[in-house]
């Protein structure tokens, strides 16, 4: 959410006329909503840093999935993510970090490059497109894919 938007639905929070309630007692509100949203869908870098003992793919599928449902992944990125020279410059990966999935395939073949595996089998939906997630994940992509979180996140 831009700065004007979240400022124009504070503002309107505040004109409303809310019973027993002073103007001071909306803003404690309203911040109390802000730093449960903030830990709800920005934490997510502060709950990596807890998680050093978390296997790695396990890592990136929990936390993707938490930015999808928060909707940090623009149009851009999704596209910047399927691009095999990103993912290897951003996480180390040799495949692209998404393959969109076609409607008229069998995932289970989608998902292989030169007869193996290389996606995970459930696909995910990212701004109304399905995609495949890349599976080929080690312990040295780890500090990469944090990194690039945090970079996400701000």
């Amino acid at each position: 959410m831009d700065k004007k938007l979240f400022k124009a639905k504070v503002l309107n929070l505040l004109a409303q006329d809310v019973t027993d309630l002073t103007s001071e007692n909306k803003i404690k509100y309203m911040k109390k909503w802000i730093r449960d949203y903030e830990q709800e869908h920005h934490g997510t870098s502060e709950e990596i840093e807890t998680q050093d003992s978390i296997k790695v793919g396990i890592l990136v599928r929990t936390t993707l999935r938490k930015i999808i449902k928060a909707q940090l992944l623009t149009d851009e990125k999704v596209k910047l993510l399927q691009n095999t020279r990103y993912s290897k410059i951003t996480f180390d990966i040799n495949y692209p970090f998404l393959k969109k999935a076609v409607w008229d395939s069998p995932l289970s073949e989608q998902r292989k490059i030169n007869g193996y595996n290389r996606y995970w089998a459930d696909e995910e939906l990212i701004n109304g497109e399905r995609y495949l997630v890349c599976s080929q994940w080690f312990e040295r992509n780890k500090q990469k894919f944090i990194k690039w979180i945090k970079e996400l996140e701000h």
